[in-house]
């Protein structure tokens, strides 16, 4: 029987089936305020260990990345969003003026939600901070703007892991050094 259960622990925790979906998909942190409307940003890479897993605010891999927008509650039939995707070009500006601090890597002209799927896509390169311009046009003809960034290519698992692992050593290396002491 603790064969069964321990058999039926790993299956389930380390399935391909459990984590095809995992990651901030459908998370409130993928929200996008742009005037009244919610929108919601799921991006993909497909690298690593999950190569379907979803993301939104940091991207930990270099290479193809896809941001798709879509909305979380708001019918957005008749609506058209434009995109940019921009890379942050000065630390000083991104500190005192965030309006300047990004540089456009590439722009899409308006993409109508009710023909098509909204996304961007880039093969990222480089190691930074990024952004997402978003342009949305509303039925009425007004449009609104809102920024929306995010990390690449920051491995930030790896880092807090390789973090831990250096304060275990030490805790170690103290409480060896006390209890010679003792």
């Amino acid at each position: 029987m603790l064969k069964v259960l321990c058999v039926s622990f790993f299956m389930m925790f380390f399935s391909g089936v459990v984590f095809s979906h995992q990651g901030s998909h459908g998370n409130d942190e993928c929200l996008v305020s742009v005037g009244d409307v919610e929108l919601r940003l799921n991006g993909y890479q497909f690298k690593g260990r999950n190569p379907d897993k979803h993301y939104c605010r940091h991207y930990p891999h270099l290479g193809q990345t896809i941001i798709k927008i879509d909305s979380a509650t708001t019918d957005l039939t008749g609506m058209g969003v434009e995109l940019q995707l921009l890379k942050r070009s000065s630390w000083l500006e991104l500190v005192l003026n965030s309006e300047n601090a990004f540089s456009v890597v590439k722009e899409l002209p308006i993409q109508f939600f009710s023909k098509q799927v909204v996304s961007i896509d880039s093969d990222i390169q480089a190691r930074d901070i990024y952004a997402i311009k978003l342009r949305l046009h509303a039925v009425d003809g007004t449009i609104t703007e809102q920024q929306f960034s995010f990390f690449v290519g920051v491995p930030f698992a790896q880092v807090l892991v390789g973090i831990s692992v250096l304060l275990l050593i030490l805790i170690s290396i103290i409480f060896l050094f006390q209890l010679k002491k003792a």
